[in-house]
């Protein structure tokens, strides 16, 4: 009998596949859903209602589970939703995204996974896939990318190489200070490209074997620059990387500050003490309660101690017992309220006791990175010294105001005196001018009538006498009136007024018109300033500047006199100590083209009756310029001259502009 294979029965092998199936979606954590595009309506196992947070049932709606979906996915997972549907990528749909539970509200996150199904008109009649939390995985990855954020940002060079030591990866920062290109591929770099000679030997030898055994190293090392080959100090933190789940070593990573800066600060630190150390005032650091650790070598002299043992007390006891009270009331109530204070106080010598002034600043320390204060910081500047010199400054004042005051006194007195001879002085060569005018008149007349009526009588030689006489007389009278007018000049300040120089200077060029003419000259001038001045005096004064011109003229050259003024500037006021700042002044200068004076006579020129030339060459007393410097010193400014010999001259007179 022929004996039939028996078959499978078909409904208990898709009931046993369909309990296989649910086991292993439940083994994975999965959850499934089946949506009807066309009615929007959700069947889903408890597992997915469980994701979503929902208490019971398994048949909802699109809109209801939209609704859980976290507000700031929302959008993210209707638009993958309706790609999936529209045919995008084959139907395809995998999304991560984050729920807030309707029953529990609780969030979490889902990693979902379906696909679309079409008819013939491919239309979406099915949409069907899995829903897996993947909670644990994101926060683990959100933890791994703060860390691998954290190494990256750090500050300190961070490299990781694996257990075979090929180097995979440095921070940027590691690559900034190491030189190394951000487009370079670090595995391509050996070890001994990183490290100076000596400290490669000690990688090799000491550190290596270490991280092979699991160990760690910490210590100091130096690496190079990739690029310029420039020596780095670092501190570095070797350590064996091992498998989180079997313990076994894949790698090894290192941690490395860059120590330049901290031995910088230590330069400048050991710079720093050994300033507190010589300088010559008192220094001292204490604790926020006042407890001294530390005292300068001047602190120490000032106070009397010896070692700095002997200076770690508090504070207090460096005070004389009188300011104890004001440390606590004061000092110490300005320096927490304030931060600092500053003022006198009274030291004491621990050897003798003696009492010593000092000017004290006190002033909180804070650390630059917490900002929490580290004690208090004090200097203070021995007053004694300062003190005695400063009484010894009110006892000399009070000697100098006595010898001032007498000193002034005897000055009165002498001006009296000296005010009565200048008074006398002018008075006399007044009168004296004014009498000896008489007898030359005579002489004048006199040998004029002899001239006149005896000329033919008298021999050759008589009337070359004759003319000697007159010639003499009249000299003496063009003396006598120099000298009259040089003794009128004085400070009668009640005689200044305003005084237009262009205008004067006008009247002065037609008084002389006829010896212009004579001389040919040419005189130019522009519009001139106006001063404040005796009016008669500035006609004298342009007079005597104008003859001199003209009268000191090359034989052969037609004279060209010009004048020019000008406003000065404050600098160039105080530049001269004899004029004075803030009030404003004009400067007016009188240039020549004749023949000048050597720069030796540049003072001698203005003192009376000096004559840089004989009398046979050029006529004149020898007072002009005399009075044209006592007339700009009656209106309180100055004249000079300068020259270079048969160049010509240039006069200079600074006088107060009016104002």
């Amino acid at each position: 009998m022929e004996q039939k294979d028996k078959g499978v029965d078909p409904v208990t092998y898709r009931e046993e596949y369909q309990e296989w199936m649910r086991f292993a979606l439940q083994a994975a954590g999965l959850g499934t859903w089946d949506m009807d595009p066309i009615n929007k309506r959700v069947i889903w196992d408890d597992r997915c209602r469980e994701l979503y947070g929902f208490p019971e049932g398994n048949v909802t709606t699109y809109e209801s589970v939209l609704t859980y979906v976290h507000p700031d996915d929302k959008e993210l997972v209707n638009t993958a939703v309706e790609k999936a549907m529209a045919g995008d990528a084959g139907g395809k749909y995998d999304i991560e995204f984050r729920t807030i539970g309707a029953a529990d509200n609780k969030l979490r996150w889902l990693r979902c996974i379906g696909q679309a199904y079409f008819n013939e008109q491919q239309v979406a009649y099915r949409f069907a896939g899995t829903a897996q939390d993947i909670t644990k995985q994101r926060k683990s990855r959100e933890r791994q990318a703060m860390l691998f954020s954290l190494v990256e940002s750090g500050s300190d060079c961070m490299a990781a190489s694996d257990i075979d030591g090929r180097l995979f990866y440095i921070n940027p920062s590691g690559r900034k200070l190491l030189g190394i290109p951000l487009d370079l591929d670090v595995s391509l770099l050996e070890d001994k490209d990183f490290y100076v000679t000596d400290s490669y030997q000690t990688f090799s030898t000491d550190i290596l074997p270490l991280l092979k055994e699991g160990r760690k190293w910490a210590g100091r090392i130096y690496l190079k620059h990739y690029l310029t080959k420039e020596t780095i100090p670092f501190h570095a933190d070797y350590t064996a990387i091992r498998d989180p789940r079997t313990h076994h070593i894949i790698g090894r990573g290192a941690s490395l500050r860059d120590l330049r800066p901290e031995l910088e600060a230590k330069r400048e630190q050991q710079k720093l003490l050994a300033l507190l150390e010589n300088s010559r005032d008192f220094v001292s650091l204490s604790s926020d309660d006042g407890y001294v650790s530390y005292v300068n070598a001047a602190g120490l002299k000032l106070l009397g101690l010896q070692t700095l043992e002997e200076a770690k007390r508090h504070n207090s006891e460096y005070l004389m017992p009188e300011e104890r009270e004001r440390l606590k009331e004061v000092v110490n109530k300005d320096l927490f309220s304030r931060g600092q204070w500053s003022g006198e106080i009274l030291y004491r010598h621990f050897r003798t006791g003696e009492a010593i002034p000092v000017h004290g600043t006190t002033m909180l320390v804070y650390d630059p990175v917490t900002g929490m204060s580290q004690g208090r910081a004090t200097i203070s500047r021995d007053l004694r010294e300062e003190k005695a010199l400063r009484q010894r400054m009110i006892d000399n004042e009070q000697e100098l105001e006595k010898l001032v005051e007498q000193r002034t006194g005897e000055l009165k007195k002498a001006n009296i005196d000296l005010n009565i001879v200048n008074q006398n002085l002018e008075q006399f060569a007044y009168v004296a001018s004014h009498d000896l005018q008489e007898p030359l008149r005579k002489i004048n007349m006199f040998s004029a009538l002899l001239q006149d009526k005896y000329a033919n009588e008298l021999n050759e030689a008589g009337v070359r006498n004759l003319g000697i006489i007159r010639n003499a007389a009249t000299r003496m009278t063009t003396l006598i009136q120099d000298l009259l007018a040089f003794s009128r000049v004085s400070r009668q300040d009640h005689l200044f007024e305003k005084v237009d120089l262009r205008q004067t200077l006008e009247q002065v060029v037609a008084d002389l018109d006829l010896l212009i003419q004579q001389k040919s000259a040419t005189i130019n001038y522009d519009s001139l300033c106006t001063v404040n001045a005796i009016p008669l005096h500035m006609t004298q004064l342009f007079q005597n500047l104008l003859s001199n011109a003209l009268k000191f003229s090359k034989a052969d050259v037609p004279p060209v006199i010009s004048l020019t003024s000008r406003m000065m500037a404050p600098q160039e006021v105080a530049e001269h100590p004899q004029l004075q700042n803030g009030t404003p002044y004009c400067e007016i200068k009188v240039q020549d083209n004749g023949i000048g004076f050597a720069a030796t006579y540049a003072r001698k020129i203005f003192v009376i009756f000096q004559r840089l030339h004989g009398r046979g060459e050029y006529e004149g007393s020898g007072i002009g310029l005399a009075l044209c410097q006592k007339i700009v010193i009656a209106h309180h400014g100055i004249i000079y001259g300068e020259s270079v010999e048969k160049e010509g001259a240039t006069f200079t007179v600074i006088l107060p502009a009016y104002t």
